[in-house]
């Protein structure tokens, strides 16, 4: 078969698992959404970048038999089902990469549930949300795979000064966190330091003590630096429901960054007891306990970042994602 990518994230040298590829049945190809003209830019809303990404792809689809479509990320699932049900409606269509931080509502999630009737098959990112969107999206969670994050070793940027002479812990990503709770653990541990990596609107708003410096839009090999330099890294989230924080929980577990994360259906595929210090959902006590036990037992915090890096090697591999295109294959030929 013949994979037709969408993102309207990746830079134009992204080839999703082609360079993993080493099967002739399997042939992929790419379209990008990022906007790459004045028009694309100064226009967001809609984003007409994603549009013409979609319709690109929709087009070239109806144009192979074999083809299969691959929306990445919500967003751009919506607008290619959208497409293909009038352009290319035989083509089958997998939605990759179906992951929220804010559920749809309204007219979105009415279109999201027309639209995503048409959809064969949709990967997530842990099992809460395989149960959370089949009932959302009213459909059956036979749809629904979930497979773990998964990405190479980060790259790691050279002679990245550090944030703080002394040692340090550290806060990375900006989907579904909760840095107010981390900002009061931060208050009651001031002999601790801290240094958060995040978007601007993360963080906007809140008053931060004098032991945490904050960092927005840094180069991700500048991010995985002040990542790899720290003794550990907290991963707060919102809630004991939030399925959010996977690439920079998996990041960090392939460098061999202890982790401190907030208890979550959304992330037990990833973290337990065993490879990471897990505290309780808006807790700042919690979280400063935790974060002081990190830093100050860097024995068992490292022997817990083993734990989770061989996991993460054995299951968070992209040739883990390789497998189920294989899979995939297979059982569309089996159809045909």
């Amino acid at each position: 078969m013949h994979y037709i990518n969408i993102s309207d994230l990746a830079d134009r040298d992204w080839r999703f698992l082609e360079p993993y590829n080493t099967s002739p049945e399997l042939t992929w190809d790419m379209h990008y959404g990022r906007p790459r003209n004045m028009l694309e830019r100064r226009i967001t809303r809609p984003a007409l970048g994603r549009y013409r990404a979609c319709l690109s792809a929709v087009r070239a689809a109806r144009q192979r038999k074999s083809a299969v479509l691959v929306s990445h990320l919500p967003n751009v699932t919506l607008a290619t089902a959208a497409m293909a049900r009038v352009i290319a409606p035989n083509c089958p269509h997998i939605a990759f990469a179906l992951n929220y931080t804010h559920l749809p509502t309204g007219r979105r999630l009415d279109l999201s549930r027309r639209h995503f009737k048409a959809v064969q098959e949709f990967t997530v990112f842990s099992r809460y949300e395989v149960r959370l969107y089949a009932e959302l999206f009213d459909l059956p969670s036979e749809r629904f795979t979930f497979l773990p994050w998964a990405m190479e070793v980060p790259e790691v940027a050279e002679d990245q000064p550090r944030p703080f002479e002394r040692p340090y812990l550290c806060a990375i990503g900006g989907e579904g966190r909760d840095y107010r709770v981390l900002a009061d653990a931060m208050r009651m541990a001031p002999e601790l330091r801290l240094a958060i990596v995040a978007r601007p609107a993360s963080v906007e708003g809140i008053s931060f003590p004098d032991n945490v410096k904050i960092f927005t839009n840094l180069p991700a090999p500048v991010t995985w630096a002040i990542a790899k330099q720290s003794c550990g890294m907290a991963i707060a989230l919102r809630s004991d429901h939030t399925p959010n924080g996977h690439v920079t929980m998996v990041g960090a577990q392939r460098l061999g960054v202890p982790l401190v994360v907030t208890r979550s259906v959304g992330v037990a595929d990833y973290v337990d007891g065993q490879t990471a210090l897990m505290v309780q959902p808006q807790e700042a006590a919690d979280m400063a306990q935790a974060l002081r036990e990190t830093a100050g037992d860097p024995v068992g915090a490292r022997e817990r970042a083993a734990r989770a890096r061989t996991n993460a090697e054995r299951e968070c591999d992209p040739r883990v994602w390789l497998r189920y295109f294989v899979d995939l294959d297979a059982r569309f030929k089996s159809l045909a």
